[in-house]
């Protein structure tokens, strides 16, 4: 019982040691021309809610953190407009787990809604959740499972050179008072 316990606490800790910080970098998403001529067929016109960026088809979404085996958190987002009303999505969270991506509607933070779905390929689909809200918010037909985009993530796994200082100073300090209080302990 005790050997299958430790096995189990073993291969936890082997499968957590992959995972690595993610400190920035950037998803960019090459937009579905088919899909974005649909929208804007449609009436809408889409921009970028900074930080993130738009050129012709393509979106650029600023990295804010997460890991390697769970999530990819994003800052900026898009905005879609139609009729006067306009609905913004931002604060993407890739779920590397569930293939999804969530995020913010309206800045609504604490509230977070599934916008994509992630397929093989890492093509993006429009979620039932954000195709049901648009639909019902500009009455245009549902496009669940339209494609978007496909998604390129170029995370950065390795601290900036002042975060590492930063740590690197934290790791002496942390050494100097190990050794002072072996010091003080020996008196």
């Amino acid at each position: 019982m005790i050997r299958n316990a430790f096995l189990v606490v073993l291969l936890a800790c082997a499968a957590s040691a992959h995972a690595e910080t993610i400190y920035g970098g950037t998803t960019t998403v090459a937009l579905d021309s088919a899909t974005v001529g649909a929208l804007v067929g449609l009436g809408f016109s889409i921009a970028p809610v900074a930080p993130a960026t738009v050129n012709g088809l393509t979106a650029v979404f600023p990295i804010t953190g997460g890991d390697t085996t769970t999530d990819i958190t994003h800052s900026g987002g898009l905005a879609f407009t139609d009729a006067g009303i306009t609905t913004d999505i931002s604060d993407f969270t890739i779920n590397l787990s569930t293939d999804t991506i969530t995020g913010n509607v309206n800045s609504a933070t604490g509230s977070t809604t599934t916008f994509f779905d992630i397929g093989a390929g890492d093509v993006l689909t429009l979620d039932p959740t954000l195709a049901g809200a648009l639909s019902s918010i500009y009455g245009i037909p549902n496009l669940t499972g339209a494609t978007i985009g496909t998604a390129t993530i170029d995370a950065v796994t390795t601290p900036e050179p002042a975060s590492l200082a930063l740590a690197g100073l934290g790791m002496l300090a942390a050494g100097y008072l190990a050794r002072r209080r072996a010091k003080s302990y020996a008196v």
